[in-house]
């Protein structure tokens, strides 16, 4: 086996690689085209499954190398037209779910598959999971040329933090249309890493489908159950607010439903003067659960965040320690345009209150002290239509994931520190190569992301450069310390010269954490050929 070490070799290279990072290549091996790819890693292996329609491949790598080991092509093994649901570890066992829809006796089905780590091959045949009656709601997909349609995303997981249970959850298909009379039903249940059922039922909800609004569901150690909801006091089911409105015509509210009973258990949580935008649930290995997201104080539109909402949950569902933090006229304006920080500075001596827009909570870590980090990315499309005499109207949306927020929360509910990282990232096909991975290794956090070079020194007065997905990048870390917030910023890559050839395909959800002090991700490189690139942390 061949290894590329990598090296800098040109003056520019010098400049931009960081020396925080090396890394190295794995041989070629033969690329397989599929519409879904996903990794584990175990020790020093890793394992991609990969499934293209009627064909799946199993596919084992050395991380430690790395290098291509093997792999196994399965051909006809899942029904036709079945829909991909999810793939994950349940205490030590390795599940990939499937829904194939019964019309013969109108029932949606759920099945899982075993996947052996160390063979890199299925086990035995599919189980049947649960069916249910009639049809679950899921998302709406348009085949090629926009001449089929599928449903797919029937089912949600979720999985407790031991990863030792998976909360399974739809929603049944509506039997009447109109909402302000139809109650959802919500299926969850919950399973073991046998797959076999803890607990679980259907749940009809006690507020017409107009007056509530799911925001997430969670699953703890112990088998209970969790749904956080948006309960609207009218039938609007809009987060309705005129500029004169000082309290929201909603509040929150948590359902706990108990192991082994199908009561639901309500807590009230009054957010009053507090407009909420997102709020997100996240197990803990305490005796708790956490509960964060963003919220504005509305004088501006929806999207808006004005500050960090975070609170903790008792087993019972009883909500305590609410803390709200706002943002910083001084963090808003950080690699912002001058127009923009007048802008900002106008907004507040108003009393209009600058603020983040579209910003997305994606990961909440709690450290073993009851702190907790947040990590949020502004995420927006935009539809763009011109007119020409000669072609008409033409219509296409853009897909920006731009600058990110991450915050700490003490134990004590205090602020700890909170980080605006720039990035403009720009693409025409969905997420593709932009957005982030973020995990943490030796009291650090990182932040791994395909970026402009000239954003790698940019500083606080400067908005960051332009970087349009698949047309080429530097792939930056930013690595943030948890005890005291201090960031810094370094490239690894230049995917235009890895080696002696170009990368492409970079995906974030191809990045696998495999330990303390690496990563590995998977690329191609032209040729019909992928490789595997291993990331050392030094």
């Amino acid at each position: 086996m061949i290894l590329f070490v990598a090296t800098v070799s040109s003056s520019w290279a010098q400049k931009t690689l960081s020396n925080d990072y090396s890394y190295k290549l794995s041989e070629p091996y033969k690329v397989f085209d599929a519409k879904e790819k996903i990794y584990f890693a175990k020790g020093n292996e890793v394992m991609a499954l990969k499934l293209d329609g009627k064909e799946v491949l199993i596919q084992k790598f050395d991380s430690d190398k790395p290098a291509f080991v093997k792999e196994k092509k399965y051909e006809k093994y899942f029904p036709k037209n079945y829909s991909i649901e999810q793939a994950m570890e349940i205490d030590g066992k390795y599940y990939f779910f499937y829904s194939s829809w019964d019309g013969d006796n109108d029932k949606e089905q759920l099945f899982a598959v075993e996947i052996d780590f160390a063979s890199g091959e299925f086990v035995g045949s599919p189980k049947l999971v649960f069916q249910v009656d009639g049809k679950v709601a899921g998302t709406l997909t348009v085949g090629g040329m926009g001449f089929s349609y599928s449903v797919e995303d029937k089912f949600d997981f979720f999985q407790s933090r031991d990863k030792k249970k998976v909360l399974i959850q739809y929603r049944r298909k509506p039997e009447v249309k109109n909402d302000t009379k139809s109650f959802d039903i919500i299926g969850m249940f919950a399973y073991d890493g046998n797959l076999n059922k803890i607990s679980g039922n259907e749940v009809t909800m006690p507020y017409t489908e107009r007056r509530m609004n799911n925001l997430d569901y969670q699953l703890d150690s112990k088998g209970n159950l969790y749904l956080l909801t948006k309960v609207f006091h009218d039938d609007s089911n809009d987060d309705k607010k005129k500029r004169k409105d000082t309290e929201a015509n909603y509040h929150i509210e948590m359902f706990v439903i108990k192991q082994g009973s199908d009561k639901i258990e309500i807590s009230k949580f009054d957010n009053k003067d507090k407009f909420i935008s997102k709020l997100w649930l996240f197990d803990t290995d305490k005796d708790f659960l956490v509960c964060g997201g963003f919220y504005s104080n509305g004088k501006g539109d929806f999207d808006d965040c004005d500050g960090l909402i975070a609170f903790k949950i008792k087993e019972d569902g009883s909500i305590y320690d609410k803390t709200f933090h706002e943002i910083p006229l001084e963090v808003l304006n950080q690699y912002e345009s001058e127009r923009t920080k007048k802008k900002n500075e106008k907004k507040e001596r108003k009393g209009d209150d600058a603020n983040f827009s579209d910003l997305e909570l994606n990961d909440l870590v709690v450290n073993s002290d009851g702190s907790i980090v947040l990590v949020g990315e502004q995420y927006f499309t935009i539809t763009h239509t011109s007119y020409s005499p000669q072609g008409g109207y033409r219509s296409y949306t853009t897909y920006h994931y731009c600058d990110m927020l991450v915050s700490k929360i003490n134990a004590d509910g205090s602020l700890g520190w909170m980080k605006k990282i720039a990035k403009n990232q720009i693409g025409g096909a969905g997420r593709g190569g932009m957005s982030y991975k973020y995990f943490n290794s030796n009291n650090y956090h990182y932040i791994v992301y395909l970026d402009n070079v000239k954003n790698i020194d940019l500083p606080l007065d400067k908005a960051p450069a332009r970087h349009t997905d698949g047309k080429g990048g530097y792939l930056t870390a930013v690595k943030i310390s948890d005890s005291d917030g201090a960031l810094t910023k370094g490239s690894i890559l230049n995917a235009r010269e890895v080696g002696d050839f170009q990368i492409y395909q970079f995906s974030t959800n191809r990045i696998v954490k495999t330990s303390e002090n690496t990563f590995v991700l998977e690329v191609y490189k032209k040729k019909k050929e992928d490789i595997m690139i291993k990331v050392d942390l030094k």
